[in-house]
């Protein structure tokens, strides 16, 4: 994994009022990491913060394709689980790689 690498944790059940204004910051954040040349970016795709940041991520990718997202899960079985929402199977095959620790 060459580049400068940025991940994320965050809260999982965040209030449906809040959504709009986290996403919003997340996005602020992530562009001043690309800016600083940050070029890889890790989520554990938890629902939340970890998955409405590979959106971002996956959206700068569009305008810069030297971004990378890799979903980093915790156990094989959270791939199923994954993948049985139309959202998070996108999101997962659009990924440049998966790490399962």
């Amino acid at each position: 994994m060459k580049g400068k690498t940025c991940c994320i944790t965050g809260h999982r059940d965040v209030p449906d009022k809040e959504i709009n204004s986290i996403k919003k910051a997340l996005y602020q954040e992530i562009k001043k990491a690309v800016k600083n040349g940050f070029t890889v970016f890790l989520s554990g795709f938890a629902d939340g913060v970890d998955q409405y940041f590979a959106e971002i991520v996956l959206e700068l990718q569009k305008e810069n394709g030297n971004l990378k997202l890799i979903a980093v899960l915790p156990y094989r079985s959270r791939v199923k689980g994954l993948n049985r929402r139309v959202q998070t199977r996108a999101l997962l095959s659009a990924c440049t790689e998966m790490v399962v620790i």
